[in-house]
C-alpha cells in the first residue's frame, strides 16, 4: 500500500455507507434550516471578550440537537461531544468561533436581497462555521451515525483582534487534561475550496517613550518623547525583512503630546510584526526592540542629555508560528476530502487562523471555508451567498469520520497523521 492509499480507500469505504450517504444528503436537504440558525446567531452580537450570550445560545441550540457532556469554561468557551463507541479516550475536534470584529450596536437587521444573498456584518466570520457545524451534528444524529473515537464541538472566544486566538489555546488547555486530540479542524475563511494548513506567527506591541517634557520655546534643551518614538518608527520602516518567509512589520498607531506648544512627555507607538516562521519572528522583535532603544539614546544624545528619556516596551499579543510539511498526512486528507465533494482544494499559505494554536502544540490541524460566497468580511457591508454552502458541512462529515472512524466497520485514521 503507498503512503496514502488507506486515505483513498477509506473514503471509499465510506461512501458505500448508508448512513454516510444520508448524512450527505442531509445537509443539503436541510440548509435552510441551518440558514436560519446563521441568521438567529448572528443577531447575537458577540464582539472578542464578549461573547457569553451568543455562546449560551449556541449551548441551547447544540443540546437541542443531541450533542452530550456540554461545558462551558469561564471564559465562555462552549464544547460537547459525540462519544465513540470505542471508548479510546482519543478525540477529533471541529470548532468555529464565536467572536465578531464589530462593536454592540453594529448589527441592526438581516436582510435577504432577490438573488438570494444575506446582508449582515458577521454573517460569514464566522457565524457561518457555527451554523455548519451544528448542521453536521444533526446530520449525524440523524443518520445514526456512531464514529470509533469521540468528536468533540466546540465553540472558541477571541479569536479576532486583540482576542488572538486565546480562546482556543483555553480550550485546547482543557482537552488535554482529558483527552488525547488527534486532529483539530477548524472551520474559517472563504469558499469550499481553501484550506489553510500552516500558520503565521504575529506580535503585536505597545512601545512608550517617556521623558520629563516643557515648554517648546524655554525648555528647548529637552529631549522629545515624539522624537524618539519617530526615530524608532523610521528605523522599522527600513528593516530589510525576506520575501520568503513572508515577514511584515508596521508601525499601525501612535499617539503621545500633551498641547500643541509643548515638548512631548509621552509617545506610544503600537506595532504589528508577522512571519510564516517562528524563529524569524523571534528575530525581528528582537531587532524591533533593539530600534526603540537606539531611538531614545539617539534622542537623548541630541540634547545631552543622557538617560531621559526612557522606554516601556509591552507585548500586547503573541500568536505562535508554526508548520506542517507539505506532504504530511493532514494536508493529503484534506485535499482527499475536498475532491470527494466535487471541489477543487487549494492551499493558502501562512494563515493566522485557530489552527496556530493546534500546530504550535503538536496537534495535526486545518482550517477549511466556510463555503458559498462572501463579501466583505470584517466590514459593515458583509454579505454571504449560500449557494452550494452544504460542501462544507459535507467535507466535514468525510473528514471526521475518516479520522474518527465509524464505528467497528472503518478503522480510523487520526492515529496515523503523526
Amino acid at each position: 500500500m503507498t503512503k496514502n492509499e488507506d486515505i483513498t480507500e477509506t473514503l471509499g469505504a465510506l461512501a458505500a455507507e448508508p448512513a454516510v450517504t444520508r448524512a450527505l444528503h442531509y445537509v443539503k436537504d436541510n440548509l435552510a434550516a441551518t440558514i436560519e440558525a446563521q441568521k438567529e446567531l448572528v443577531l447575537i452580537e458577540a464582539p472578542s471578550y464578549h461573547e457569553e450570550k451568543k455562546a449560551r445560545r449556541y449551548a441551547e441550540m447544540l443540546s437541542d440537537a443531541g450533542l452530550e457532556d456540554i461545558r462551558m469554561d469561564e471564559h465562555f468557551n462552549v464544547w460537547g461531544r459525540i462519544p465513540g463507541v470505542g471508548k479510546t479516550g482519543k478525540a477529533v475536534l471541529l470548532e468555529g468561533h464565536l467572536d465578531t470584529v464589530f462593536d454592540f450596536g453594529s448589527v441592526k437587521e438581516v436582510v435577504t436581497d432577490n438573488e438570494g444573498r444575506i446582508h449582515c456584518p458577521g454573517i460569514c466570520d464566522d457565524t457561518r462555521a457555527l451554523a455548519a457545524n451544528l448542521a453536521v451534528l444533526r446530520a449525524f444524529k440523524d443518520a445514526g451515525i456512531r464514529p470509533w473515537h469521540d468528536i468533540i464541538i466546540a465553540a472558541t472566544v477571541c479569536e479576532e483582534g486583540l482576542g488572538g486566538m486565546r480562546g482556543m489555546k483555553w480550550l485546547l488547555e482543557d482537552l488535554e487534561k482529558e483527552t488525547q486530540l488527534l486532529a483539530a479542524i477548524s472551520i474559517d475563511g472563504a469558499t469550499s475550496s481553501i484550506y489553510y494548513a500552516n500558520a503565521t506567527g504575529m506580535t503585536d506591541w505597545s512601545v512608550t517613550f517617556e521623558g520629563p517634557g516643557g515648554h517648546a520655546w524655554t525648555a528647548s534643551g529637552m529631549p522629545s518623547a515624539i522624537h524618539a518614538a519617530c526615530r524608532a518608527a523610521a528605523a522599522i520602516a527600513d528593516m530589510k525583512l525576506p520575501a520568503d518567509p513572508k515577514t511584515i512589520a508596521t508601525v499601525s498607531l501612535i499617539e503621545g503630546g500633551q498641547a500643541i506648544h509643548g515638548i512631548a512627555q509621552k509617545c506610544t507607538i503600537k506595532m504589528n510584526v508577522r512571519s510564516n516562521s517562528e524563529g524569524v519572528l523571534e528575530e525581528v522583535n528582537r531587532r524591533i526592540i533593539a530600534h526603540c532603544e537606539a531611538a531614545a539614546d539617539a534622542e537623548n544624545a541630541a540634547k545631552a542629555t543622557p538617560g531621559l528619556i526612557k522606554v516601556r516596551a509591552e507585548k500586547i499579543l503573541d500568536v505562535p508560528a508554526g508548520s506542517q510539511p507539505r506532504e504530511s498526512r493532514i494536508i493529503a486528507a484534506t485535499e482527499a476530502v475536498t475532491r470527494a465533494v466535487g471541489v477543487e482544494p487549494q492551499m493558502l499559505p501562512g494563515g493566522c487562523t485557530n489552527t496556530n494554536m493546534a500546530i504550535a502544540r503538536g496537534i495535526p490541524a486545518v482550517c477549511l471555508g466556510r463555503g458559498g460566497r462572501e463579501f466583505g468580511c470584517h466590514t459593515l457591508k458583509e454579505w454571504f451567498d449560500p449557494a452550494g454552502v452544504e460542501k462544507c458541512e459535507q467535507k466535514s462529515i468525510l473528514f471526521l469520520l475518516m479520522l474518527a472512524g465509524l464505528e467497528d466497520r472503518i478503522k480510523p485514521l487520526g492515529e496515523t497523521l503523526l
